[in-house]
């Protein structure tokens, strides 16, 4: 796992994950969760079970909310370009669902939590990009 932070948009999965959202995002002013999430599963980044233990599957989930709430602040400002993402009830429910399982995890379920196992600071991010989905607390320059 290449990884120099505790965000999925800081890991090789992560900028993965950010070229396909950046492919589907090219010359769009706006995307919403739903397309988001099938576009993923299309490209095999992200399952159709969030109970199923997929390391690249949880960092595409974790990576997917970082970008519907705005956390992208390490990211160059034209990465996603002018582009905004929408959540939308059905493709935010499916990475909330993620996000929990994650969150409620211990080691032996879920080898995110094992990389980062006793890391409070990714137990926090998880927990407050959970919290940023569920209150739809949005970056308002995203």
């Amino acid at each position: 796992m290449g990884s120099w932070g505790v965000k999925a948009l800081e890991s090789d999965n992560g900028l993965d994950v950010l070229n396909a959202v950046r492919e589907l995002a090219a010359g769009r002013a706006a995307v919403t969760a739903d397309e988001l999430v099938a576009a993923l599963r299309t490209e095999g980044f992200l399952g159709e079970d969030p109970a199923e233990d997929e390391y690249l599957y949880d960092v595409t989930a974790l990576g997917l909310a970082e970008i519907l709430t705005g956390d992208t602040d390490q990211l160059t400002p034209d990465t996603l370009g002018a582009t905004t993402f929408e959540r939308t009830p059905e493709g935010t429910a499916v990475l909330v669902d993620w996000l929990t399982r994650i969150r409620d995890a211990d080691a032996e379920e879920r080898e995110i939590v094992e990389l980062w196992d006793g890391d409070e600071a990714f137990a926090a991010h998880v927990g407050a990009r959970l919290a940023a989905l569920t209150a739809g607390a949005v970056d308002p320059t995203r």
